[in-house]
């Protein structure tokens, strides 16, 4: 999966190995934003963070991937706004590997992954996160759908498709 190799960092400063991650969460939840969003991104976040106080027990992470202007308002961001989520700096190899690998989406976006690499969702709100039942259907999805307009293929399937 695209963060299999990253380290990434929680507010709080603790760290931890994207393999490692994928190896302890079910799902993971890729959050593209940005401190200067309002409206549609302000909701966004504080959907996203009754969805991660409600499930985080049940296998779920949020990664917070930053598009802010610079590491002054994408710390305050994340020190007034945002639970302690993984979070990418903006302006970073690792943000600009990242963003490619997904295929630049706009912000805000959220896109889920399960621990295989399996794309479960990927939109630009939030609101359906507090429906019965989401992860259960997030567990059978087993393939990516054919891709369209608002899909990307996760990084092993998008190898595999390079290869002769």
């Amino acid at each position: 999966m695209i963060i299999d190799w990253k380290t990434l960092a929680r507010k709080d400063k603790t760290t931890i190995e994207g393999a490692k991650l994928l190896e302890s969460k079910e799902f993971i939840v890729v959050y593209i934003g940005a401190s200067f969003l309002s409206g549609v991104g302000k909701r966004n976040v504080e959907n996203l963070k009754n969805f991660y106080e409600a499930r985080k027990g049940e296998g779920v992470e949020v990664i917070y991937l930053s598009q802010d202007n610079n590491n002054k308002d994408f710390e305050k961001h994340i020190q007034e706004a945002q639970p302690n989520w993984l979070a990418v700096p903006p302006n970073t190899k690792e943000n600009d590997e990242l963003m490619k690998a997904l295929e630049n989406p706009s912000k805000p976006h959220v896109i889920a992954f399960n621990k295989i690499g399996i794309m479960c969702r990927r939109t630009t709100g939030t609101k359906d996160l507090d429906s019965k039942g989401i992860l259960e259907k997030w567990r059978n999805k087993k393939e990516n759908s054919p891709k369209k307009s608002n899909q990307v293929p996760s990084q092993e399937s998008k190898d595999s498709e390079e290869k002769p």
